[in-house]
């Protein structure tokens, strides 16, 4: 598999970018980390599907967002919008330390992962707001011209596996997510079997990025992160899809007019799409 990112240049500055991105709290616990240990962890981190949640994980999505919001050319006091956020915190996470004048906001679905979501998130010294509805009906929320940047963590797979269950009548709004994890990734296996995967995902797809389109200001930024976690592969995720989500989402982004693929030095193209409303 293709790496994350390049190892030997996050090992360099790990240690930095930890005391910038972890509270006092979160750092003691990194520092109790033996050197070696972290950067084994980093390794496994970059290097393979996830397998370890830890502070290491924490250090480089935090950092790596920081590096994402200023590629996205977002100002100071920024109007940021995630899309499928779950229980990630690391955007507001990073805004907090670099843009602590702005406002977030996350269109997010699921209940028990948005009550997740404002729990870590209660004490930033940030504006965060939850939208509690399906991403498609954004326009009702916001105006256009409204967003500077709009950003999906790993949250691309999240949108397509509620655009399949949404069409087989599958609830993921008062569910557990992980209890109903298996059941999504069947839906995918079958829909990729049949042949039928882009024929069922990809209009209401480009349909979400035609409503993100309208609220980002002009010259505002769609970013995507997609990254593999071994979990959703062991429960039998398409891997040619799994992870291809990237580089499949620049084929169905490239038919829309208005907003276009800008490349951004850095970022791997297999793992990152940035996209930039005219």
């Amino acid at each position: 598999m293709k790496p994350l990112d390049d190892y030997d240049r996050w090992a360099d500055r790990l240690e930095d970018e930890a005391r910038k991105v972890l509270s006092s709290e979160e750092y003691e616990h990194f520092a109790a980390i033996p050197r070696q240990g972290r950067h084994q962890q980093l390794k496994e981190l970059l290097q393979a599907p996830i397998v370890r949640f830890s502070l290491v994980n924490e250090v480089f999505f935090r950092a790596r967002w920081s590096e994402a919001l200023q590629a996205c050319r977002c100002p100071s006091r920024a109007f940021v919008l995630e899309v499928a956020s779950g229980a990630e915190d690391c955007i507001p996470q990073a805004m907090a330390r670099t843009h602590p004048e702005s406002r977030y906001v996350s269109a997010n679905l699921n209940r028990q992962l948005t009550q997740g979501l404002r729990s870590r998130t209660a004490d930033l010294p940030l504006q965060v707001e939850v939208i509690e509805d399906d991403a498609k009906n954004l326009g009702r929320h916001l105006g256009s011209n409204q967003v500077d940047a709009a950003l999906f963590h790993h949250g691309v797979n999240d949108v397509i596996q509620g655009i399949l269950c949404d069409r087989h009548g599958i609830d993921t709004v008062h569910c557990n997510w992980m209890a109903v994890l298996p059941e999504m990734v069947a839906l995918l296996r079958t829909e990729a079997a049949a042949g039928t995967y882009e024929a069922h995902v990809k209009g209401p797809f480009l349909g979400l990025v035609r409503v993100l389109q309208e609220i980002l200001k002009p010259g505002g930024t769609i970013a995507m992160f997609h990254f593999p976690y071994q979990m959703d592969l062991d429960l039998g995720y398409p891997p040619e899809i799994y992870k291809n989500m990237i580089p499949i989402t620049r084929c169905w982004t490239a038919e829309l007019s208005g907003i276009g693929e800008i490349s951004i030095s850095g970022f791997d193209p297999q793992w990152w799409l940035f996209l930039r409303k005219e």
